[in-house]
């Protein structure tokens, strides 16, 4: 019988480790506080985690203090690591939570607010994932493509609509800057909205979401505090995609704040009829700017694509001899990508965009040549 209730005993003990173990393993730790930061949660979302985990394995020794700032990490999340499980009064528990934006019209929390009817709301984030292509062609090249890696956002469009011009407020968390948010534009696909993180090459792969970036230039108004005028956005389906996000992290914790410009929402240029058209504006567009008198650009090259159907970018059937085209290195064969960051889906968009200049303007085009993507400037021609 002693035999029996010491072996009783000792399974009893066993079972107690293991549960001890066990929740040891689920104590948050220096780490996981990096994680959370560095995949852009909010310092609220990181400080509610941290106050609802019962065990925690904090280091807050002064070397251990250095690495988290190095890492980004803001004061009060680090006062958060430092203190767990404060002392909740019952005043503490009933005050309710603050609003998130202030009776001054800035924002009180970390986030990306727009603009609408003069007062600010709040934009509520999408939840990214990814996907990759190119498998097929890295097989076939031996593993020398790496493929790409493409940003997906479920849902064809956002659920923000809003008209152009649009102005957005964001304020961003301590240890960052609104210089670390990119805005992107999304291809639209029938159940989802895409961007490209990563661009795979025969030789290389590249990361970030250059291809489509667009420039936008912040104005500071408090700490912190940054409100961003967008006035030439194309329809189509946008998002600011804040720091901290890559490839390897959207997968699970990457967000996107997305937005939709409107249809009819700001002028148009007027449609492109001919099939083959040098990619400048028009003569009837020339007659109809006469009372201007100023005369339009081109890049001395042309395209027998659809003007209106859209592609990833303006491939050039032909390119004039000396021509800015020529002179700038861009060859018959290319694909034209972008220009000034405004990316191109038409010929007809591509035609609209060099109307906005005039001969003489310095310009900068992305084009695609194989699988590498390059950049160039030219100075405009004359259209004839």
């Amino acid at each position: 019988m002693r035999f029996v209730k010491s072996r009783c005993e000792i399974l009893l003990l066993l079972f107690a480790l293991a549960c001890s173990a066990q929740q040891l393993s689920k104590r948050l730790t220096n780490q996981d506080v990096i994680d959370m930061a560095t995949v852009g949660l909010s310092d609220e979302v990181i400080i509610d985690k941290i106050h609802s985990t019962e065990g925690t394995d904090f280091d807050t020794s002064v070397g251990a203090l250095k690495s988290l700032k190095a890492a980004k990490v803001s004061d009060a999340v680090i006062r958060a690591m430092i203190n767990p499980h404060p002392a909740i009064s019952a005043v503490d528990n009933a005050r309710p939570s603050p609003p998130a934006v202030k009776d001054d019209g800035l924002p009180e929390e970390v986030g990306v607010y727009v603009e609408l009817s003069g007062k600010l709301s709040e934009v509520e984030p999408e939840i990214v994932g990814w996907q990759t292509g190119g498998v097929v062609k890295s097989r076939v090249t031996l593993g020398l493509d790496k493929g790409h890696v493409n940003g997906k956002i479920m849902k064809s469009e956002s659920s923000l609509q809003i008209p152009s011009p649009v102005v957005f407020v964001i304020k961003a968390s301590e240890g960052t800057s609104v210089t670390e948010y990119q805005l992107l534009h999304l291809y639209k696909k029938d159940n989802r909205r895409e961007f490209r993180a990563i661009t795979g090459g025969v030789f290389h792969a590249s990361g970030g979401a250059e291809r489509n970036d667009l420039v936008f230039r912040p104005e500071k108004i408090a700490n912190r505090t940054w409100r961003i005028r967008l006035g030439d956005l194309k329809v189509g389906e946008y998002g600011f995609l804040p720091p901290g996000v890559s490839s390897a992290s959207i997968a699970s914790n990457g967000k996107m704040y997305t937005f939709g410009i409107l249809e009819g929402s700001r002028s148009e240029p007027s449609s492109v009829s001919s099939k083959k058209q040098d990619l400048s504006a028009s003569a009837g567009e020339a007659l109809a700017h006469q009372s201007q008198d100023v005369p339009n650009g081109s890049i001395g090259a042309f395209s027998d694509q659809e003007p209106t159907l859209r592609r990833d970018g303006i491939l050039l059937s032909r390119v004039l001899p000396n021509g800015p085209a020529d002179r700038a290195g861009i060859k018959i064969g290319d694909t034209i990508l972008a220009i000034e960051n405004h990316y191109l889906f038409t010929v007809e968009d591509l035609t609209n965009e060099i109307r906005r200049y005039g001969p003489g303007a310095k310009v900068t085009i992305r084009y695609r040549r194989y699988s590498s993507i390059n950049e160039t400037t030219l100075v405009l021609g004359a259209a004839e």
